[in-house]
């Protein structure tokens, strides 16, 4: 795995000193490293987490319209239609009006978005294994289910 210059390594290794550290601080550290080194070397890696939520969702669900990726991504319209100009200039997406209703616009991935979702996965299944490194199958299962615990907790705060 490959040494990743992220902007300002002091702030990554000032939480694992903190006596006072948070469950949720850690968490939100984790995933902001994470996302960072997943998409370093990337051609996405300039790309916002909006877009990038929004790239994936439509790796998922391929075809869907606009207005259900802004619905699905909890992103504006707007910024889901100005992301997906980005998206389309760079050749991951295309858009198809529909024939029946050219106010829907349905979206689809390209074979190069294809191909760079793969690169994206593959990264993060890279970095799953350094971030699980040393840790037993029980303690992974352990963290799993305590962090599945915390997620259904914040979703039923929330009346999700």
């Amino acid at each position: 795995m490959k040494k990743h210059n992220l902007e300002n390594p002091m702030a990554e290794r000032y939480l694992i000193e903190r006596a006072d550290a948070t469950p949720s601080m850690f968490i939100n550290d984790i995933a902001k490293m994470f996302g960072k080194m997943a998409n370093s070397d990337l051609p996405t890696a300039k790309l916002s987490l909006g877009y990038r939520r929004m790239y994936r969702m439509l790796c998922l669900k391929d075809g869907i319209t606009q207005v259900e990726l802004a619905k699905l991504t909890g992103i504006s319209s707007p910024s889901v239609s100005s992301a997906l100009n980005k998206m389309e200039a760079d050749g991951l997406i295309r858009r198809v009006p529909d024939d029946k209703d050219r106010r829907k616009v349905f979206v689809y991935i390209t074979e190069l978005g294809r191909e760079q979702d793969q690169l994206i996965r593959n990264r993060c299944r890279e970095l799953e294994e350094v971030m699980l490194k040393g840790l037993s199958p029980e303690e992974i299962k352990a963290a799993t289910d305590l962090l599945r615990r915390m997620l259904t907790n914040l979703v039923e705060e929330a009346g999700l």
